[in-house]
């Protein structure tokens, strides 16, 4: 296909539906790469630069581009799993990666850090020949290990690959009076109080409640997001959100009073979670994210490590789901001293204690 067919355009739109609907529909689309999620990162201070290739006035590749004031280094972009290709097109996608880098500089962005569609494994490789690395930053715009439930399945399947423990605390939970139902927009308050509760039990920092009230809004208006809740004797015990995109169901954020923990509450809320999202039609329930060293260990080994037992990643292997590797993050500086200084100096200290609290400040998405 000659590149004279194609027609680009760049938008700082915050809402863009035609683009959203091509995300949706797109192999590899995902919400992060929406002008939803873009809506959303505009309250903390992120703009936004959207890319659209078009051919006979329709869609059919492009990539969404965040970008960000950073002390020290000037504007920092992300390009969250993208760029998105409706064709397979080699050169269509290096025309999208081309427009990017004329966009970041432009801009006056100093780095940019960029993750490949969960489907494109294969553009590792280019991305190298592009003049990216493999990232040193300590965290990446999204997870690159998960569990991932085939809900094509029957539940009677999904059921009997789940761990044991995992199933007998699910029927322990409803027969003890668990009750899962859908929270509302004005419940949101009790839904970031068990946040908070976790992350005070947990020791990270959490979001504003601004902000998870924000994301619920934006992306409930559009259908794509749902708040659950388990309760006992009508108290709300925990509680979990849900981003319906695409074909498939994430498990966003949870929250946990730290209460009735012998009823298992956790387990029958992700339960009736992957239960809707089948019984909507999807066919992925994706935990979104689990540790990479678990994935890994385990992928090489076949067992999982005692030393993780007991832990987040150690409950979402619990129900079965398959262990998925997405692609890696790679970034690019396009100032040579601050691409010397990451690639020399930034290698040796970035593990030291505070490195990465810094880095996670100013990088998060």
């Amino acid at each position: 296909m000659d590149q004279i067919d194609y027609n680009m355009q760049v938008s700082s739109e915050l809402e863009d539906p035609e683009w959203d609907a091509f995300v949706a529909t797109v192999p590899g689309g995902h919400h992060v790469q929406t002008s939803m999620w873009a809506q959303l990162k505009a309250s903390i201070g992120w703009r936004t630069f959207r890319i659209t290739v078009c051919q006979q006035g329709r869609i059919i590749g492009g990539a969404q581009l965040l970008i960000r004031p950073a002390p020290l280094i000037g504007s920092l972009g992300y390009v969250t799993k993208g760029p998105l290709l409706g064709l397979e097109d080699v050169n269509l996608e290096e025309l999208i990666m081309n427009q990017i880098h004329q966009v970041c500089r432009a801009n006056n962005i100093r780095y940019l850090i960029t993750q490949p569609p969960n489907n494109r494994q294969d553009m590792s490789a280019r991305m190298l020949n592009w003049g990216f690395k493999e990232t040193l930053l300590p965290i990446t715009p999204t997870p690159y290990t998960t569990v991932l439930i085939d809900l094509r399945k029957d539940l009677k399947d999904i059921l009997s690959k789940m761990r044991s423990a995992t199933r007998r605390n699910i029927r322990l939970a409803e027969r003890r009076g668990i009750v899962v139902r859908e929270g509302t927009e004005q419940e949101l308050s009790v839904f970031y109080r068990a946040l908070m509760a976790t992350a005070n039990r947990q020791n990270f920092k959490e979001y504003p409640e601004e902000y998870w009230n924000r994301f619920y809004k934006i992306f409930s208006a559009y259908g794509n997001a749902k708040i659950l809740f388990a309760t006992y004797k009508e108290e709300i015990v925990s509680t979990l959100l849900l981003v319906n995109f695409g074909d498939t169901v994430i498990y966003k954020k949870g929250g946990w009073t730290g209460n009735y923990k012998d009823l298992h509450p956790n387990e029958l809320l992700h339960w009736e979670a992957i239960q809707w999202a089948k019984s909507q039609g999807y066919q992925y329930y994706d935990f979104e994210g689990i540790l990479p060293e678990v994935a890994l260990a385990i992928q090489q080994e076949g067992t999982l490590p005692k030393r993780y037992e007991a832990t987040l990643t150690w409950f979402k292997l619990g129900f079965g789901g398959d262990i998925t590797f997405y692609p890696g993050a790679f970034d690019i500086f396009y100032n040579p001293v601050l691409s010397w200084f990451y690639s020399t100096l930034f290698a040796k200290v970035r593990n030291l204690p505070g490195v990465h609290d810094l880095i996670f400040r100013f990088t998060r998405t």
